[in-house]
């Protein structure tokens, strides 16, 4: 017989709700995240001082 208390941690599709974050693996997103905008910020001022041309003539 299952636990009463799985029932309450178990979603619709029947999966069970994940770990909390470690702290490592928060830090990790951080730092991936912050590099992702850093070359997207960098992509958007290539193009607007026009270095990198979207639609070459």
């Amino acid at each position: 017989m299952s636990d009463p208390h799985d029932d309450r941690m178990g979603r619709q599709d029947g999966h069970h709700y994940d770990a909390p974050e470690s702290k490592e693996e928060r830090n990790g997103k951080s730092w991936a995240y912050l590099v992702l905008g850093t070359l997207v910020l960098l992509l958007l001022i290539l193009i607007a001082t026009g270095t990198v041309q979207i639609f070459p003539t």
